[in-house]
């Protein structure tokens, strides 16, 4: 690294490794595609949450995953809603329920095959669909050259085993890897692209849009066009010190990203400083009753003080955040409420709930409601039971030990073997969504039962 009137990356001195990130082409529609005998390629299928019961009724959920020709011939993303297709629907567009149970199973299947060609401290999961792998001590193993000829024998080894097409990038490191999946394999017939550290100035400086790029959202890019800065070449040779004042660390990684630089291993593991326990829901349907609200909020709250009772932590802060309907904005013009409160270290489903609880009866006016967010931040991981010296003992000893056999039957049988009975009413979604899996279509994530989970 050399400094002049800015920062400077010298190439040679920088860690060099054959990393591939592989990505499973449009996962969730294409698994639905295989386990119906459909091309994922050339099959118009949508993934979506709360779709209807027959063809003559709209659904009314999101867009969850899209196969390429669904995507190509209505123009939408893995973030649209039911409005978005043509109504009435095409006779050759299948509409499927999200099956995250199939899905997760798929993606162990997948990675297994992955581990045929890396061992373990070489192979990282980053998501449900996407991996990477230092294949550098695995090129001679397999009698391979150069690692695009690895990655296409991955790509046929996952495809034969699977009928999954994986996209590939390839680079010196993790970035330039993810780089090139994003930007270049989806371009390329072989679902291929490759970055390396000589190909920098060529392959990133030359892209022009920063949302495209890995890490950059709209609210970044929104900051860096003030700053004079368009595309990833006014990015890498904007002034280093500048960024670094404005974005502190985030500032110093943009910067490098520009450059094509990653340090970071495979084989390194990352604790976090700090961790958060939340939770949050996209509702099938607009809440536009409190009582209804309230039901919601005491599921998400017990759901969130099981998972701090599991790690053994507690909370000394609690935020409620309120999605509202399309088209929907409150006296402030705004489109959702995000509010917080400090509270005494709890894990008491009870107490967290009454916190939440307080926040909605005091920021609900009415507002239609589509979705909802509850988290626990400012955690300290500790066993020790603190009590509270305005409430009387017995009382707080019966609460936590009702906890604690609550907590094993869960853990057991699944979340939903105990419930408040509140959740039988209208409203109720603590049930239904206890029989689904993962972030987008279940939120029972973490507290899931042994046998079960």
């Amino acid at each position: 690294m050399m400094f002049n009137d800015n920062l400077k990356f010298d190439y040679s001195k920088e860690p060099a490794r054959d990393i591939i990130c592989a990505d499973c082409k449009s996962f969730y529609a294409s698994t639905e595609c295989v386990e119906r005998g459909l091309d994922p390629l050339t099959t118009k299928l949508v993934v979506m949450s709360y779709p209807a019961n027959d063809d003559g009724t709209r659904g009314s959920g999101l867009v969850l995953a899209a196969s390429p020709a669904a995507k190509k011939a209505y123009g939408i993303t893995n973030v649209s809603r039911a409005r978005d297709l043509p109504f009435p629907y095409p006779k050759d567009l299948h509409i499927v329920a999200p099956r995250m149970t199939l899905y997760m199973k798929k993606n162990a299947e997948i990675n297994n095959i992955y581990r045929r060609y890396v061992d373990e401290k070489n192979h990282s999961v980053y998501s449900v669909d996407e991996s990477f792998l230092d294949v550098t001590d695995s090129l001679k193993l397999f009698d391979c050259s150069t690692t695009d000829q690895l990655a296409r024998l991955i790509q046929i080894d996952v495809y034969r085993s699977t009928g999954i097409y994986v996209t590939i990038g390839i680079g010196d490191n993790p970035v330039q890897a993810k780089i090139a999946l994003d930007i270049y394999s989806k371009h390329n017939s072989t679902m291929r692209g490759e970055i390396r550290y000589e190909t920098v100035q060529e392959k990133i400086w030359s892209i022009e849009n920063l949302t495209d790029v890995w890490g950059i959202g709209k609210k970044t890019a929104a900051k860096l066009e003030k700053m004079n800065i368009h595309n990833m070449r006014d990015l890498a040779h904007a002034d280093y010190y500048r960024l670094k004042n404005k974005f502190g660390i985030i500032g110093t990684q943009l910067f490098a990203t520009a450059w094509g630089i990653d340090r970071s291993f495979l084989g390194q593991k990352y604790e976090p400083k700090s961790k958060s326990i939340g939770n949050s829901q996209v509702l099938n349907k607009d809440y536009t009753r409190k009582e209804e609200l309230q039901i919601v909020v005491r599921e998400m709250a017990d759901q969130v003080a099981t998972r701090l009772r599991r790690i053994n932590a507690k909370t000394e802060c609690v935020s409620l955040w309120c999605g509202y309907s399309i088209n929907f904005f409150d006296k402030k013009g705004k489109t959702n409420f995000h509010q917080q409160i400090r509270v005494p270290q709890t894990n008491s489903s009870k107490e967290i709930a009454r916190y939440l609880l307080l926040l909605l009866d005091k920021h609900y006016e009415r507002q239609d409601i589509r979705s909802v967010g509850v988290n626990c931040s400012r955690l300290t991981y500790t066993s020790a039971f603190q009590m509270n010296l305005f409430e009387e003992p017995e009382k707080q000893l019966d609460n936590r030990k009702i906890e604690f056999v609550i907590d094993n039957i869960r853990r057991k049988y699944t979340f939903a073997a105990i419930v408040y009975a509140s959740s039988l009413l209208e409203g109720g979604r603590a049930i239904e969504r206890s029989s689904l899996v993962g972030g987008h279509a279940g939120g029972m994530s973490g507290i899931e039962s042994e046998q079960h989970g």
